[in-house]
């Protein structure tokens, strides 16, 4: 039996970390429960919701550790600063009897326990000017630090593999592609029964974009496609969820599109939830027309890994990573053209967009890339 370890050590309002841990979980403890063993730790205050998502697939242990603005927190930052080493993880992860450290943004410093870093993207290397130069400084020592100490690095796609190896030449033995599945909640149905339009404001059919408010999401494209199809006295609605903060512009990104909303008189056209919880999420996609993701850049895009899991259309930015990511019902569009996109959400708005060559009889099915999902991190951990 291994012992898997991992760290809740970033904030919960990262739901992209959450959700991709629960479906590493999930997987793993689907199809290889009798070879490992998942150890969450996690902070002592954590709410406890998160910890009913993660119990059904891990063993949960809270901890001060990762408690932030506690002692031992603070204890650990400061060890880890000056001496480039944590001993209150150490001993943690000593004392749990954990093998392995994976996804924590941890390098274990001697060799018993072995340790697998995860980097999502290398979004910098694209978007430089996203980013302030002390938060490039930093992003890149970190990332130089785990490929240089971690046992094994794993990435989400083979785009970002090879931005990868375009900085760190010498490191391909060490780098494995770990393609994550998301799960459909379990029950469906029920969710579909309490989906209750009325309550969130919603009117109608309506188009869904689940992205965080973060500059690369390139809201502004939808946005302005929303625009010309208002001009054109169509009636369309864009509901869209996620945190409204980029913490790269202390909040400007968001202010800057509200006021397109206002100048444009689309109040009523673009509906803002901001978080919501996840089963919401899920009802949401059900339900819509079609999800949207207009993103620049992905690492390996949760939104459209969910449309393929409930087999759902999606209307998506042409970029290498989607086309990696190859969803049956996908439609691609130029991120830079509103014009292009305002002809695809018209053509499904009035339900006359024609698919070519769905592909839909030779495809795995949720199940199988549930496996394959599980057999890979299975051998990474082996």
């Amino acid at each position: 039996m291994i012992k898997v370890g991992f760290l809740l050590n970033f904030t919960v309002e990262y739901k992209g970390g959450i959700n991709y841990l629960k479906n590493l979980f999930f997987a793993l403890n689907k199809h290889h429960s009798n070879e490992t063993e998942i150890v969450l730790f996690v902070p002592q205050n954590i709410d406890k919701s998160y910890e009913d998502l993660f119990s059904p697939y891990a063993k949960i242990v809270r901890t001060r550790i990762l408690q932030r603005k506690s002692i031992a927190w603070l204890l650990s930052r400061i060890c880890e600063k000056f001496i480039g080493f944590d001993p209150f993880v150490f001993y943690l992860l000593k004392k749990h009897k954990i093998n392995c450290i994976s996804h924590s943004n941890y390098v274990y410093p001697f060799s018993n326990i072995k340790t697998i870093n995860w980097i999502p993207d290398f979004q910098y290397l694209h978007y430089p000017d996203l980013w302030t130069s002390k938060q490039l400084s930093y992003v890149k020592k970190l990332h130089t630090k785990w490929i240089l100490k971690s046992d094994v690095i794993v990435v989400s796609s083979y785009a970002a593999k090879n931005d990868l190896l375009t900085q760190y030449h010498n490191f391909a033995d060490k780098v494995k592609v770990l393609h994550f599945v998301s799960q459909p909640q379990n029950d469906v149905k029920s969710i579909e029964a309490n989906f209750d339009a009325e309550e969130l404001g919603i009117k109608g059919n309506f188009f869904y974009l689940p992205n965080q408010f973060w500059s690369h999401k390139n809201h502004i494209i939808v946005f302005k496609a929303i625009n010309l199809l208002k001009k054109k006295g169509l009636d369309v609605l864009l509901v869209t969820t996620g945190s409204h903060n980029d913490y790269r512009d202390g909040g400007q990104h968001f202010g800057k599109l509200l006021q397109y909303v206002k100048d444009n008189d689309l109040e009523k056209n673009i509906l803002f939830l901001g978080l919501i919880p996840y089963d919401k999420v899920f009802s949401l996609m059900n339900n819509s027309l079609s999800i949207i993701n207009p993103s620049y850049f992905e690492g390996w895009s949760s939104t459209v890994e969910e449309s393929k899991s409930i087999d759902k259309t999606i209307i998506l930015s042409d970029i290498p990573v989607h086309r990696e990511q190859d969803p049956v019902r996908g439609i691609y569009f130029n991120p830079d053209d509103e014009n292009e996109l305002a002809n695809i959400l018209e053509s499904v708005l009035n339900n006359n967009y024609n698919f070519q060559d769905l592909r839909l009889d030779n495809q795995p099915t949720l199940e199988m890339r549930t496996k394959e999902f599980s057999d890979q991190f299975y051998e990474i951990i082996k």
